[in-house]
């Protein structure tokens, strides 16, 4: 694989100069990464509920982030695998969270989560990353 790795603050998770992105802050936590999430309403499927392909979103990139901040791994999603179990609302406050749990060769696996504020699990990933530098 003959991939450059950059980003140039555009990316719709994370990219901070991307207006129609969700802007996540990604910060180093003992165990990985978090960011504090608070989806405005444009981000919404049903009615005040958040569209599963946020969710998914937030817990693909807490992942990546969790190898590049914690590991200094440049990584891409190979496989996301996402357990919904409770509903994440528009303009509620949630943590995500993100972790690396094994590295073998390019492969690298990490967990996400994202919990709500009574630290109830809303939804969570078992991730595959695939190191391209």
């Amino acid at each position: 694989m003959n991939t450059k790795f950059f980003m140039d603050n555009q990316c719709f998770a994370c990219g901070a100069e991307n207006t129609n992105g969700l802007r996540m802050r990604v910060s180093e936590s003992a165990e990985g990464v978090e960011s504090i999430i608070k989806l405005p309403f444009w981000c919404q499927g049903y009615k005040k509920t958040v569209h599963g392909g946020i969710i998914s979103t937030i817990l693909d990139e807490m992942a990546v982030w969790a190898a590049f901040k914690k590991k200094g791994l440049k990584c891409v999603t190979a496989q996301l695998n996402v357990r919904i179990k409770n509903a994440m609302k528009v303009d509620d406050e949630y943590i995500a969270k993100g972790k690396v749990t094994n590295i073998k060769h390019k492969l690298v696996q990490a967990e996400s989560e994202i919990i709500n504020k009574n630290k109830e699990l809303i939804a969570f990933a078992k991730v595959r990353l695939i190191k391209i530098d």
